[in-house]
């Protein structure tokens, strides 16, 4: 390298050039910028001063096939592009990952899964090498994608319970969430209690009407099969089971299992000419920014969905970094009962009263 251009920035430097500057090998070169324990401090401190000097920086690419990884994670959501930027939950989650991405020097890849595709989809996850691990969320249970990355030993995450074996999930407490919901209608006097459920292949739809039918148990009340209506947390389930339960029961409560399904229920309860809360009282779940701006300020259970997506992400990379070599981990984090007008007897009256938040215990 020409004397002039010693120091000086340049993209045309090399592994080669900065051995050959050094008097040292290209391996050597190499050690030091894998931090390698079996390089003296002297030959570190001299290959270190020329890696200054001509602001070398190393291609990602050439690291990755020196060190075998990418610093590149992967986020699975399991539905179609339209329903992902239509439900907050996603967004969020994945800003959260994105955070401790960020904080760790990795990045992150999204991948969509779309029914007419899955298993293409499903093929090009389990062959790809630009990864380093995943995290899944929201899988059905039962699928095949995740024994799949089992059997390759894929560092995995999952968001939402699971009962792999080996495998690390984080998760809200889903059951204890919806039976605060269900005794927050209780005590404020509603005896007839419906419910509109998630997507039963999901764990969170399973866990949240075994946390319905805990409540009324708890409470003394009957769990009667017309007062359940099996939704999928999407928009149009929430307006329909709605319509379904109000033509095969009467009830003057209702438990939804996301806030996305509750708007559109209020939105169908009114049509019918029913008022909220008056009429029928309705608490949803996740508290998306949503609820607190919905025409009837949202009653529902705030589960940390942010900070899920930011603790999947770190436990994957703590498994990747080898600081946490134990076995798999289960975090279930506590959920918020967020008491805002649609349960509220004086909504009307005294519309911008504080949200009241009561903690899972």
């Amino acid at each position: 390298m020409p004397k002039e251009n010693a120091g000086k920035i340049t993209s045309m430097t090399t592994i080669k050039e900065i051995a050959k500057l050094a008097g040292v090998s290209r391996s050597t070169v190499s050690r030091v910028l894998n931090n390698d324990e079996n390089v003296s401090d002297q030959t570190r401190v001299k290959v270190q001063t020329i890696i200054n000097k001509t602001g070398y920086q190393p291609s990602p690419v050439a690291r990755s096939l020196i060190s075998g990884r990418t610093h590149v994670l992967g986020l699975v959501v399991p539905m179609i592009v339209s329903s992902l930027f239509r439900d907050p939950f996603f967004s969020i989650l994945a800003q959260g990952i994105s955070s401790a991405c960020t904080l760790n020097n990795y990045t992150l890849m999204l991948w969509l899964i779309e029914p007419h595709s899955e298993q293409r989809i499903y093929d090009n996850i389990l062959n790809n090498r630009l990864i380093d691990g995943l995290i899944v969320s929201s899988s059905k249970i039962g699928d095949r994608l995740i024994e799949r990355l089992i059997e390759k030993k894929t560092p995995l995450v999952q968001v939402g319970r699971n009962d792999c074996p080996g495998v690390s999930s984080v998760d809200a407490d889903n059951i204890h969430g919806a039976m605060q919901a269900v005794k927050h209608l209780v005590s404020i006097g509603r005896r007839q209690i419906a419910t509109i459920t998630g997507q039963m292949e999901l764990y969170s739809g399973v866990d949240r009407l075994a946390g319905y039918k805990r409540g009324l148990v708890e409470s003394s009340l009957p769990i009667l099969d017309e007062r359940i209506a099996f939704g999928n947390f999407t928009e149009e389930s929430g307006y329909n089971q709605t319509k379904l339960l109000l033509a095969k029961s009467k009830f003057d409560g209702l438990f939804v299992a996301s806030d996305t399904m509750a708007f559109s229920a209020i939105q169908a309860l009114q049509e019918a000419g029913l008022r909220v809360p008056e009429d029928v009282a309705v608490v949803g779940f996740d508290d998306i920014p949503a609820a607190a701006h919905n025409h009837i300020p949202l009653t529902t259970v705030r589960q940390p969905i942010q900070k899920m997506g930011s603790i999947a992400a770190q436990t994957l990379i703590d498994q990747l970094e080898q600081k946490d070599t134990s076995t798999a981990r289960r975090i279930i984090l506590p959920t918020e009962l967020v008491i805002r007008d649609s349960t509220k007897k004086s909504a009307f009256s005294n519309h911008y009263a504080p949200d009241q938040v009561q903690t899972t215990t």
